[in-house]
């Protein structure tokens, strides 16, 4: 007499993969969510290694905050914000941001350049440019302020952040195609 199953059960010697019970697309998602995250953490060992070796005029670049906004402004508002919110928290959790203050201020500048972005310019290198040029000298001259307010650094200093802002800027052509890359991996998100 044969056995009736409920359900069906795990077929004998099956892979890991098939374990997971992830369709393609998910599995494409994880990937590209991956190589994100492990974009976000080069930039942060060059940035905390390599970067902070090298200053000109006392400014440096801020490798992070720049591929976070970037990371952020190449997905749709939903799933960039999330991005921004989770690379932005373990940015100052890992002791290199400025302050807890950072959290906020990426996860808002973030969001609202992806709106304006995706609301009023087109899918270009350009509008993207001109997004980060925005919101890296916000984020700086946010970071400034609140140095000013909390007391660790005095106004005289403003043009080392905008130094910082203009390094950080000068990075983006370099960092934007292997993030445009790894955001075609699973389909684009964009909608005209």
């Amino acid at each position: 007499m044969r056995k009736r199953y409920d359900f069906r059960p795990d077929p004998m010697g099956a892979s890991w993969k098939s374990r997971l019970y992830l369709t393609k697309k998910q599995r494409f998602s994880l990937l590209k969510w991956s190589l994100y995250g492990a974009l976000l953490l080069a930039l942060s060992l060059v940035q905390d290694v390599v970067m902070s070796r090298f200053q000109f005029r006392g400014g440096t670049t801020d490798l992070v905050a720049c591929g976070i906004l970037l990371i952020c402004l190449l997905q749709s508002p939903e799933s960039g914000g999330i991005f921004a919110l989770i690379g932005s928290a373990l940015y100052v959790f890992s002791g290199s941001a400025q302050g807890y203050y950072c959290i906020v201020l990426l996860t808002f500048l973030g969001v609202l350049l992806n709106i304006l972005r995706h609301t009023l310019l087109s899918r270009r290198f350009r509008s993207v440019f001109l997004c980060m040029i925005l919101g890296l000298t916000v984020y700086e001259l946010a970071v400034f302020a609140f140095g000013v307010f909390l007391g660790n650094t005095y106004f005289g200093r403003m043009s080392v952040f905008l130094i910082t802002s203009v390094l950080s800027i000068a990075v983006v052509p370099v960092i934007y195609p292997l993030a445009f890359f790894i955001g075609k991996i699973g389909g684009e998100e964009w909608k005209d």
